[in-house]
């Protein structure tokens, strides 16, 4: 049978196409991105390659590229599979580079089949035209228009949280709980995006008392609502149910959908309801979508966690609190301006700095966003995709009584899913690791890095793990935060240390005039200054697809360290190892 290469930057997506190609009777062998393919492609001459698009160290139509140039290589037929790119715009670059077969993710297993075997038996061309410089433009405008999305998606989220920000000022500086309902109203509808803006509210002091705010409206048209039963009709049951619903109204008609005639026309419409943790109080109605399209989803959750919150603010009676915050805050900020003035040079000296700080946070924050987008796109899509086509292929084998071919096949899927939940569990850890309060107290270090070796060591306890310890000092920490620390430091070191002939890992600590710097250093596979910039940052594997993990652990490690005022940094060199060292500083914001 014919052998064949399969290229991926994901070893789950790998196992799956060479697990459903062995079905298929074919020979495979594997490469994590397109320099190792290349190799691979020299040294095996397989008859057809299946390669990824978007990888690291090269991608899909480098390795092609690289491919085509090579004469002795340039005929070995190629299909791409991805998820990632645009369908139009890969097809035509496919083409370009003489691909002539695209599969997107996820795949059904009989469409996979059916194209390697129209591909196997396609014979290349002698000659495949390559237009670099329009090859080379396309290519670039396809991950500059890809950019540019993900760019439109950022800035819209930062216009919606402007005016969230803006909103939530406007109620924290307004004591009256009824003007604070008239700014609900008028902050919905600057938030969501729509023509008009009901809200009506119940009054605390009685049943039949309503207070209705409008925005958008004519005076004329808002005095309409005035009277009218706040429980009524959609709107009515909206608060009742106490969950938001949005209205298509194609007629246009509000009272074709059982609204009072006091609504103006409309084509469609979001209702949610004001509401407590206890009690209903009224709702807010946004009429009329601004742009195209009807509300959507998100329009739908953020309407629901605004009215939520202005309805607990109305019960509750916070806004004084709120105010005085802000008052607080006010204070705080006169002071700091005070001090400012009086010391102008040096806050000119130091301003060009502070820029830097702010542009680099936001850039991390960016690249934090547009590397969770590609992990949810990329790595979680992937495999659930899969486990949706070998599902089919097990249902198949259980109708056809291959009891055999079952049971491998519900193995891939419960691997599958395992390495989904993995990849779930690190987002949550990774999204708990700034949100979690602060817990200090004194810890004894030593034994708490002696409860995480113990909770490291395999399962059969016949291995030694080949960690040593030093003396560690007491500090004044998160317990449950710092045991995190140790876990990802040392389950890293043992990781990369495993492919050494003899693997060490140290725990110590370097004693430092004013602090303790504690460290964890391994003897494995090291990185290279090129890859240090990259280290804490999140999603990112230095070593690609060769190691198992999300690239998450530093990140995690570097959030709890900085939460405690602390400072974390590392040293290494390629195949000598590394040292991660890491401060806490205990007497400064640790609450």
């Amino acid at each position: 049978m014919p052998h064949i290469l399969v290229v991926d930057d994901h070893a789950a997506n790998r196992e799956l196409m060479t697990t459903l190609l062995g079905y298929a009777g074919h020979t495979t062998s594997e490469a994590g991105d397109g320099l190792e393919a290349l190799q691979r492609v020299r040294a095996e001459q397989p008859a057809l390659v299946i390669c990824d698009i978007l990888m690291p160290t090269m991608d899909g139509y480098e390795f092609v590229r690289q491919l085509r140039a090579d004469p002795q290589l340039a005929h070995t037929e190629v299909i791409f599979c991805t998820a990632t790119f645009m369908e139009r715009e890969a097809r035509q670059l496919a083409t370009s580079c003489g691909v002539t077969s695209v599969l997107f993710k996820p795949c059904e297993p009989q469409d996979i089949l059916s194209t390697v075997e129209a591909a196997l038996a396609h014979v290349a061309q002698a000659d495949v035209a390559w237009p670099t410089p329009e090859f080379d433009r396309e290519h670039l405008r396809l991950l500059t228009d890809k950019l540019v999305t993900q760019t439109d998606q950022l800035r819209h989220a930062n216009q919606r949280l402007s005016a969230l920000t803006e909103l939530n000022l406007r109620l924290a500086s307004e004591r009256d709980p009824y003007a604070m309902l008239d700014q609900v109203c008028r902050g919905a509808r600057d938030l969501i995006g729509a023509k008009y803006a009901v809200l009506g509210v119940k009054h605390k002091n009685g049943h039949e008392s309503v207070h209705y705010a409008t925005w958008g409206l004519s005076a004329e048209a808002a005095a309409r609502f005035e009277g009218m039963d706040v429980e009524a009709g959609p709107l009515g049951q909206v608060m009742q149910a106490r969950s938001a619903r949005r209205l298509l109204n194609p007629g246009g008609d509000p009272g074709a959908l059982g609204l009072p005639q006091a609504c103006p026309p409309f084509a469609n419409g979001l209702i949610a309801p004001v509401v407590s943790l206890q009690k209903a109080y009224g709702w807010i109605f946004l009429i009329d979508k601004l742009g195209t399209g009807p509300f959507s989803d998100e329009d739908e959750r953020l309407l629901a966690i605004h009215a939520a919150q202005a309805g607990r603010i109305y019960e509750n009676g916070s806004l004084y609190l709120a105010m005085k915050h802000s008052a607080d805050q006010l204070q705080i900020e006169v002071h700091e301006r005070e001090r400012a003035a009086q010391a102008l040079q040096i806050a000119n000296e130091t301003l060009e700095q502070r820029v830097e700080t702010r542009t680099a946070q936001l850039r991390e924050i960016i690249e934090g966003l547009e590397s969770f987008n590609r992990t949810v796109s990329h790595d979680l899509r992937g495999p659930l995709g899969g486990i949706a086509g070998v599902a089919r292929l097990a249902r198949d084998f259980v109708a056809s009584g291959d009891s055999v071919q079952a049971e491998r096949m519900l193995q891939l899927i419960s691997a599958r899913a395992t390495d989904t939940e993995k990849l779930v569990g690190s987002l949550l850890t990774f999204a708990r690791s700034t949100e979690t309060a602060l817990h200090t107290q004194a810890i004894d270090t030593q034994a708490l890095v002696r409860d995480v070796l113990e909770q490291l060591q395999p399962a059969d306890g016949t291995t030694a793990l080949p960690v040593t310890v030093g003396i560690l000092p007491p500090v004044v920490a998160d317990e449950a935060l710092l045991k995190q620390v140790f876990v990802n430091l040392i389950t890293n070191a043992l990781k990369f240390a495993d492919a050494a002939q003899q693997p060490q890992v140290e725990v110590g600590v370097l004693h430092e005039p004013e602090r303790s710097v504690f460290f964890v250093r391994d003897n494995g596979v090291g990185f290279g200054p090129e890859q240090l910039a990259r280290l804490f940052k999140p999603f990112q594997r230095l070593h690609g697809a060769r190691y198992e993990g999300f690239g998450l652990g530093l990140s995690i490690v570097k959030r709890i360290v900085e939460r405690h005022n602390g400072t974390i940094w590392a040293e290494g060199a390629p195949g000598l190892g590394a040292t991660f060292y890491f401060s806490l500083d205990a007497g400064s914001g640790v609450t």
